[in-house]
């Protein structure tokens, strides 16, 4: 270069007084791997006191890793070429590239043997403007980028892809680069995105007028990189199926810092923490594989949530829809600790204060909750959990204030100690309960309890029965589910009015199949009919009533076969009175013949009766009821034997009836039958 130079002098003032302008052209220039392409230098106006001297080249190609870029038409008014040194203090040109087109502007660019460097300014590109500085010095290059006011159109080329596309109305990005040779050792970004728009191809993400920013600094050394990094959301709507979130005016930060080991394609985060003001945050560190897919090796997360009101309105709301969750939201507060072990999660451990539950569908509802929750999926050991609560509602079922002590190990759930729950103005005792998950969705369930004074008032008001008072107390022995099986280890009592009732030989297989069965026996015991009838529109009776269901078969929760009686025991002493309506209602359950008209003109003017006995009989098979009364008669059999004044006997004709025949009759009660004949 030093040569060419001083010819260059040589010619030029060997003619200066002979010329109006002179120049020199070369046609090529390489130094370092830049190359300049139709270099000319021209000088004129020598009768002027200075002359006007300007270089110009139709090429100018940069060294890797910048040799996509071409600069084409320069001229540069201020220049040097001395000591093996070209440097253009001010030039314009024009940008060619397989990704860029640009018009003329301002750039200036040295090249010596030790350094060379590129500058532009006001450079319009993608809608907005962008400065460059390229340099490079002895093995090192470096490249700096300040742009400001891209549009979508300019960024496009380098993110979207088949998989996911993006864009903004407005895009300012600076990024500063640096390597030896060839290869990337530094890189550093700062991008703020106004109106972001993003959607993978697949529909599985997607992001709507969201204002972000974004910086990263990242270093290489021994071939691994280390980064720093920290992202910035603020308005605007986030979808990653299936959650959907509103993004607050509040500033919604993710920082980040770790090593990504390019050999064994693993990722250490040193740390990582979401935040969202106000609502919760989380932070945590792990490692992550690439290959042969991407998996979370290890992890440790921490969640502090101190408004699980705005979390549940922000973040959980629309992930809950269409799920048996939905409509339910959350208040209180809440800290967690996490672990993880390939995608899966190990250990867990929830402190809770202050937690309420609400319901749009009234399923649940949980009143100023607080415990501490222990959950680990390792076999052995586990620390044991407690949880209070003021008010539990689940349905219209209310349970006053109670806490529990429990143990959740991998895939089980059991109570530590006899659990005492205030319930409808009694008590449900919980001596035993374990619960265990078996694989194809398949359940253990074991419990043995008891109920005292549990109020039958309240009882039917929650569940929107038909009322009725008393109270309902008894024993309830191990129930065991087990291999899609329920049995009863040994008999459930229940007393309730005034008597007992005694289930026991339960069992059942395929309970939640499409082909259930259930078998089972009941005893009841001198219940008091004035209480049993007193709420129902069936009608009033005094009395007495035992009798039992044995060998009770159902398909599919319909009876196939049974053998049931149910009448007055015989050991009744107390008055036996019963109503004009209970007599309608019994005589329309019999079968047979016409009704005596006389007889239903004489029951017109009592309303209530003595009785000596009454009962009824049914074994059900093949879908037929065989039908017994208290005893026979001379045509058909007595549902009521009357006694005492005024007296009525209550008879049925016909012993068999289609089992739908007589529910059909039991749903129409009221109404009285022209089966019986009433004398």
């Amino acid at each position: 270069m030093k040569p060419l130079g001083t010819a260059a002098c040589l010619l030029m003032s060997s003619t200066v007084m002979a010329l109006d302008s002179v120049g020199l052209r070369i046609a090529t220039i390489e130094a370092e791997g830049w190359q300049l392409e139709g270099i000319e230098i021209r000088l004129s106006e020598f009768a002027a006191p200075s002359q006007n001297i300007v270089l110009s080249v139709q090429s100018l190609g940069l060294p890797a890793p910048f040799d996509e870029i071409t600069f084409v038409g320069i001229e540069c008014s201020d220049f040097s070429w001395r000591d093996e040194e070209i440097h253009c203090f001010k030039g314009r040109a024009e940008i060619k590239s397989a990704w860029l087109q640009s018009p003329a502007f301002d750039f200036r660019f040295s090249i010596g043997p030790r350094r060379s460097e590129v500058r532009i300014e006001r450079l319009k590109a993608g809608g907005g403007e962008v400065a460059v500085h390229a340099s490079v010095e002895d093995e090192r290059w470096a490249l700096q980028v300040n742009s400001r006011g891209l549009q979508s159109d300019a960024i496009k080329p380098f993110i979207d892809s088949n998989d996911f596309q993006i864009g903004a109305e407005r895009a300012d990005i600076d990024v500063l680069a640096e390597g030896p040779g060839i290869e990337l050792d530094k890189l550093s970004v700062y991008a703020s995105l106004k109106g972001l728009s993003a959607q993978a191809t697949d529909g599985s993400l997607a992001g709507e007028d969201i204002d972000a920013i974004w910086s990263l600094r990242a270093g290489s050394a021994t071939g691994n990189w280390q980064w720093l990094s920290r992202a910035e959301f603020s308005k605007g709507g986030l979808y990653i199926e299936p959650w959907f979130v509103e993004l607050s005016p509040e500033t919604v930060s993710i920082n980040s810092a770790g090593t990504w080991y390019v050999d064994s394609r693993r990722v250490d985060i040193a740390h990582v923490d979401f935040r969202h003001p106000g609502v919760f945050e989380v932070s945590g560190s792990g490692q992550v594989k690439t290959i042969p897919s991407l998996s979370l090796e290890q992890g440790r997360f921490f969640v502090q949530a101190e408004n699980l009101q705005s979390v549940s309105g922000i973040y959980l709301d629309s992930l809950l829809l269409g799920t048996p969750a939905e409509g339910m939201s959350l208040s209180g507060r809440l800290s967690a600790d996490a672990s993880i072990h390939n995608n899966t999660l190990l250990d867990l451990a929830v402190d809770i204060d202050g937690l309420n539950v609400s319901d749009s569908q009234s399923r649940l509802a949980l009143t100023d909750g607080i415990g501490v929750l222990h959950w680990s999926a390792r076999e052995g050991p586990s620390k044991p959990s407690v949880f209070a609560w003021q008010q539990l509602q689940l349905g219209n079922v209310p349970i006053d204030s109670a806490k529990i002590s429990f143990l959740t190990e991998a895939t089980s759930f059991r109570l530590l100690n006899r659990t005492r729950l205030p319930l409808l103005g009694g008590t449900l005792t919980i001596d035993r309960f374990d619960w265990t998950a078996r694989e194809n969705d398949e359940h253990d369930l074991f419990f043995i309890g008891e109920l005292e004074d549990i109020s039958l008032e309240e009882l039917t008001q929650a569940l929107d029965w038909t009322p009725m008072s008393g109270t309902i107390s008894g024993r309830i022995p191990g129930v065991d589910y087990r291999d899609n099986k329920l049995a009863l280890d040994g008999e459930l009592t229940i007393d309730v009015f005034d008597g007992r009732i005694t289930i026991s030989q339960l069992a059942s297989s395929g309970l939640f199949s499409e082909f259930s069965q259930f078998y089972g026996s009941v005893e009841i015991e001198n219940l008091d009919l004035a209480q049993l009838t007193s709420k129902f529109k069936f009608g009033r009776i005094e009395g007495r009533l035992s009798g039992f269901v044995r060998d009770l078969y159902l398909e599919n929760w319909q009876p196939a076969t049974f053998f049931a009686w149910l009448g007055t025991p015989d050991d009744d002493d107390s008055s036996r009175r019963i109503s004009q309506t209970a007599v309608e209602n019994l005589a329309s359950i019999g079968g047979g013949g016409a009704t005596d008209l006389i007889s239903r003109a004489f029951l017109g003017f009592f309303e209530n009766f003595g009785y000596e006995r009454l009962g009824i009989g049914c074994y059900l098979h093949n879908g037929v009821c065989q039908l017994t009364g208290v005893e026979p008669a001379e045509q058909g059999y007595y549902i009521v034997k009357g006694g005492g004044l005024p007296r009525i006997d209550v008879m049925g004709y016909n012993p068999r009836v289609d089992w739908n025949v007589l529910l059909e009759r039991l749903k129409r009660i009221t109404m009285a039958s022209d089966d019986v004949v009433i004398e």
